[in-house]
């Protein structure tokens, strides 16, 4: 009989992880359709913009969407460009839509300035464009398996229709990383993460990936 419990138990405990599992595929990500979003082939991934180093040296290539216009500064800091690159390569993942990569897109972009944003879709030959904006990017203090203070990550993704400017899809992703004794809601995240405390960099990529599973055309599709 206390077998019989115990496995009982087990499959009870597998049960309930599976639907945690379920449960939290889209419970880090804040999700927003603006406008209907246009049909498209051709998306071009732009260099995240850094809200805290705006003053920076120049270096690597940060661009914002202002209204119709698309506004680029140099940074210091790389780390816009490579979560960019991160998810260029996470939508291009899927093989559904031909994804022009953030280097590509630089070659297009003003070094510092501003140019219309109809006129950087025209050059890329895209449909839609994507921007990002990274507002908190908080290193790991320790180490994998014994952190003092978690990663913690706040960015925010945005897709314009390069034909007429307009915003058509936005996504969040704020979190700092827990422990599943902290949040056993978190099981999902914190096995797609090795079961370890992560780096920054590697929470976004967390982050990245889950978003691009809402990516608009991506919900429900398998990567290739």
């Amino acid at each position: 009989m206390k077998r019989f419990f115990t496995h009982a138990y087990r499959i009870t405990l597998f049960l309930f992880a599976g639907c945690l599992i379920s449960a939290c595929a889209t419970k880090d990500i804040r999700v927003k359709i603006i406008e209907e979003v246009p049909q498209f082939s051709r998306v071009a991934v732009m260099p995240f913009n850094v809200t805290n180093c705006r003053t920076c040296v120049e270096s690597y290539p940060s661009c914002r969407p202002v209204g119709s216009q698309i506004v680029c500064d140099q940074i210091s800091s790389g780390i816009g460009f490579d979560l960019a690159l991160s998810l260029a390569r996470e939508i291009a993942i899927y093989g559904k839509y031909e994804v022009v990569e953030p280097q590509a897109a630089s070659r297009v972009l003003p070094m510092i300035g501003q140019v219309p944003m109809t006129e950087i879709g025209q050059r890329l030959g895209v449909d839609v464009l994507v921007f990002g904006t990274i507002n908190r990017f908080q290193e790991r203090v320790g180490g994998p398996m014994s952190a003092r203070s978690p990663a913690s990550v706040y960015f925010e993704i945005s897709m314009v229709d390069a034909r007429s400017g307009r915003k058509v899809w936005y996504a969040v992703f704020d979190q700092t990383q827990k422990s599943l004794s902290d949040d056993i809601t978190n099981l999902r995240n914190f096995m797609r993460g090795g079961g370890k405390w992560l780096t920054a960099r590697e929470f976004a990529d967390v982050g990245i990936a889950e978003m691009v599973e809402q990516f608009p055309g991506l919900k429900g599709a398998g990567a290739i």
